[in-house]
């Protein structure tokens, strides 16, 4: 397994990986338009503009030179309270879950905003996923805000806030 920064020749990977892992974890979540109208094209031009900011750094975790997740982390995208740091994405395909991939990519993470100074971050993740929840949980995390329901369950979220 390698951990490397994203280049704009991951995008394609990117949004077809990124597909792949919604349609696993939030079919039956999100709405099923939203699933089905994903649009590859403009997620690997978002995934190509997020390579682009200076504030979040993406990175990729590869298999065998096989893409097979994604993580951002630095300063916060979406402002919350007086967060100013994040893990923005952290997504992994469903068939390298429970490997301990995800545990190394959240301690690349946690490294990498330490060494940019930073003692505490968050993390936001969907209400309706439990998984997700259980890893943050397991990854010491504390929830900090509970989002009100919505018809749609794409939006609600759960911050969980951790320390360095």
């Amino acid at each position: 397994m390698e951990i490397r920064i994203a280049t704009d020749e991951d995008c394609r990977s990117l949004a077809t990986l990124k597909r792949v892992v919604w349609e696993t974890t939030y079919r039956g979540i999100y709405p099923d338009e939203k699933l089905d109208r994903y649009d590859i094209d403009l997620n690997e031009n978002k995934f190509k503009d997020m390579i682009k900011q200076k504030s979040q750094k993406l990175f990729v975790v590869l298999n065998d030179s096989e893409i097979i997740g994604y993580m951002s982390c630095g300063k916060i995208m979406r402002a919350f309270d007086n967060h100013t740091h994040d893990i923005g994405l952290l997504y992994l395909a469903k068939e390298y879950q429970g490997k301990g991939i995800g545990l190394d990519l959240f301690q690349f993470a946690k490294m990498e905003l330490k060494n940019q100074g930073v003692t505490e971050f968050i993390v936001s993740c969907n209400k309706y996923n439990l998984p997700a929840q259980h890893f943050y949980k397991k990854m010491g995390g504390k929830i900090i805000k509970i989002e009100e329901d919505n018809e749609d369950k794409s939006i609600p979220q759960v911050k969980f806030q951790f320390m360095v």
